[in-house]
Formats: C-alpha cells, sequence, structure tokens
C-alpha cells in the first residue's frame, strides 16, 4: 500500500471474505458516531487500513466506507504513521 506495489485482481474466495467485510463495517458503523463502537480505537484504523487498500488496487468500496476510512485517515496520529518515511524497496 505504501510502495505502490499493484496486486493481481482478488480471486472469487477474497471478494466473498470482502463481501462479507463489508456486511460487518457497515452494520458496526449504522450508528452516528462515525466510529466502529461508538468511540474512536484502533480498529477503527485497521478496518480503514483495509478498505484503503482495497481502494488503492482499484476494488469496489462502498462510498460509506470510502468516507468513513477518509475521516479515519485524518486523525493526527494516523498521519504521523502514514507520512513516516520507509525504507526503499
Amino acid at each position: 500500500m505504501f510502495y505502490g506495489v499493484r496486486m493481481p485482481a482478488l480471486s472469487a474466495d477474497a471478494r466473498a471474505s470482502v463481501d462479507k467485510l463489508f456486511a460487518v463495517a457497515q452494520a458496526l458503523l449504522g450508528h452516528e458516531s462515525g466510529n466502529l463502537f461508538g468511540e474512536w480505537c484502533i480498529a477503527d484504523v485497521d478496518l480503514a487500513l483495509m478498505l484503503n487498500r482495497l481502494a488503492l488496487h482499484g476494488d469496489p468500496v462502498p462510498k460509506p466506507l470510502i468516507t468513513y476510512a477518509k475521516r479515519q485517515w485524518e486523525r493526527a496520529a494516523v498521519q504521523l504513521w502514514v507520512t513516516r518515511s520507509r525504507p526503499t524497496l
């Protein structure tokens, strides 16, 4: 994700797992807090990472989940981690 490496298209099994991920995420985000469990927790960043990884590889991600992932990515602590310098490949 951080190095721009493209992955192959998802297999049918992987696509089924992604569909389950979307269903669970949307059910957990059905409330108004904007976080998985009401208060922010590290699981929000973990889910945002998964969603961003899918989106960056061109996999379709529901718009509400993209909005959620972008909001999580904007957190100051997350930006400190995302913008860290990384070793080259």
